[in-house]
């Protein structure tokens, strides 16, 4: 069970991830008609506002959100191709984000559908090219992927930093310095993802520092 900050985190504060295993401006257009998402969708959308513009994502990233829409059967939220390795705003694929989750998941909060989709993102980055090249020292080290997040984080994002900071047997933790895409829910599914591609069970966690 996955339990939220009573609070959602401090936009692109200083984040702390722990994972515990076995060894544009402007707001989205779609509103959640259920009264208890709404205020979780706000939220969400008030986050997407404070990014900064200049605040940039690889394509890849925004073509998996539209690869996640279609396999669920909904319609694509824009006809707009994106190119794997070219930077585009981070805004325009949270906004995209957050209008696609209610429409994907319609009976879960936007938090939770955010989750859900941020487990593709490992497993997206690990079947590109330049992931398999960054993770292929690792082979099916879990310390050692772990160890190549900075990295990965690098080639990602435009701001966006995160660090092995702890590791030890059953524990990790990772801290993240101004990621603006949606620290305690996105970036807290692609550790769940990455943990599932390496056949592990466990829990993330997210904190503030």
């Amino acid at each position: 069970e996955r339990r939220f900050p009573e609070e959602p985190l401090p936009h692109a504060a200083t984040t702390t991830m722990s994972l515990e295993a076995p060894i544009s401006q402007g707001t989205p257009s779609t509103i959640p008609s259920s009264v208890p998402f709404r205020a979780d969708f706000a939220n969400l959308a008030n986050w997407i506002d404070e990014t900064p513009r200049w605040a940039t994502v690889k394509g890849m990233y925004c073509e998996s959100v539209l690869a996640i829409v279609e396999r669920c059967g909904a319609p694509r939220p824009t006809e707009k191709r994106f190119f794997s390795f070219k930077d585009y705003p981070l805004r325009d694929m949270m906004r995209m984000m957050l209008d696609s989750v209610v429409v994907i998941y319609p009976d879960i909060s936007p938090r939770e559908g955010l989750v859900r989709m941020g487990r593709h993102a490992y497993p997206t980055l690990v079947s590109t090219t330049i992931g398999k090249v960054i993770f292929s020292v690792a082979g099916r080290s879990w310390e050692r992927s772990l160890n190549l997040v900075q990295k990965a984080w690098e080639v990602s994002l435009k701001p966006g930093s995160n660090r092995l900071a702890e590791f030890r047997p059953g524990y990790a933790r990772l801290e993240l310095r101004q990621v603006w895409n949606f620290t305690d829910t996105y970036q807290v599914g692609i550790f769940e993802g990455a943990l599932e591609t390496f056949g592990l069970r466990g829990t993330v966690k997210a904190q503030s520092k």
